[in-house]
């Protein structure tokens, strides 16, 4: 051994480490692998065909025309589309606020530790959430019915709830609500036990009242939940169909203009076999989406 010859000791040698087989490598894409394909073949594959298409006019045969953006230009200067527009935001607005109070103060009540029975109660408050969005509708139109529905009958009154656009929309707008209120009463849940127990018990050593650890404790570690309410929700609002079809409609058809979604434009399209008008609707839709929840992001920034 000579002088200038680095002794390396058994602690300073570097591990040795099997080279993997392809098969270790392969395998955790195999598992992968339906989720990818099935994503690839019903999600970013339509997508980018519509996208395309919107550039396109195509009546579902016969060779496409090239149009550019003429598609976008007739769907943005067409007037139905900003009543549908109007009627979806005020569909938004109007019960996001009340929605997301109600289910997140179900919550907080439920979760306090004076409600006794809670795996009683929890089901019961998720049971409006069990009933599809068209049976819901179809029941909030016999209660709210001019003729014969129950409402009337109890006020003894004529009221056209759903025959007047200004209050249908308010009536959408009710059941919207009541169904959204158990799903997102089961989302604050899981967001108030993620809280440390320890906050809020340093809060009571410091004389913190149940108000007090509420607006200060509670709903600033709940940020990324309601982050993560008011994303979803703009989504679900924009991509509203059932209810307002359900409430407004007479023998399964489409509501009158005044409550009508935009998704209405979109089938009408499609009707008239408009296939690039309605490809490009749906992405007028998609960045209305984007831009939306962009917004929301930098709002819960901070």
């Amino acid at each position: 051994m000579t002088a200038n010859s680095a002794v390396v000791s058994p602690s300073t040698a570097i591990p040795y480490k099997p080279r993997k087989r392809w098969g270790e490598i392969i395998a955790p894409y195999l598992f992968i692998s339906p989720f990818l394909i099935s994503f690839i073949l019903l999600f970013l594959g339509p997508a980018v065909y519509s996208l395309v298409l919107s550039f396109f006019r195509f009546a579902g045969y016969g060779e496409a025309t090239f149009v550019g953006v003429q598609n976008y230009e007739k769907t943005l200067y067409y007037h139905v589309f900003w009543t549908q527009m109007r009627n979806v935001v005020q569909y938004w607005v109007g019960h996001a606020i009340p929605l997301v109070v109600l289910a997140f103060l179900m919550a907080v009540l439920v979760n306090a530790r004076s409600v006794k029975n809670k795996n009683l109660v929890k089901p019961l408050l998720f049971l409006p959430q069990l009933v599809a969005a068209v049976a819901a509708a179809l029941l909030f139109k016999n209660f709210f019915g001019t003729n014969y529905g129950l409402l009337n009958t109890i006020l003894g009154q004529q009221i056209p709830w759903l025959e007047n656009m200004d209050i249908a929309r308010w009536v959408v707008i009710i059941v919207i609500v009541w169904r959204g209120m158990a799903y997102w009463f089961v989302i604050f849940q899981a967001g108030l036990t993620s809280i440390n127990t320890e906050v809020t018990e340093a809060a009571i050593v410091d004389g913190a009242n149940a108000l007090q650890r509420l607006i200060f404790i509670t709903i600033p570690l709940m940020r990324r939940t309601f982050l993560f309410f008011f994303v979803m929700d703009a989504i679900g609002s924009i991509r509203i169909f059932e209810t307002p079809n359900v409430l407004g409609s007479n023998m399964g058809g489409l509501a009158p203009l005044q409550m009508a979604p935009v998704l209405n434009l979109v089938i009408d399209n499609i009707r008239n076999a408009l296939f690039g008008q309605a490809a490009a609707t749906s992405w007028l839709l998609f960045i209305f989406i984007a831009f939306i929840s962009w917004m929301q992001f930098r709002l819960f920034r901070d």
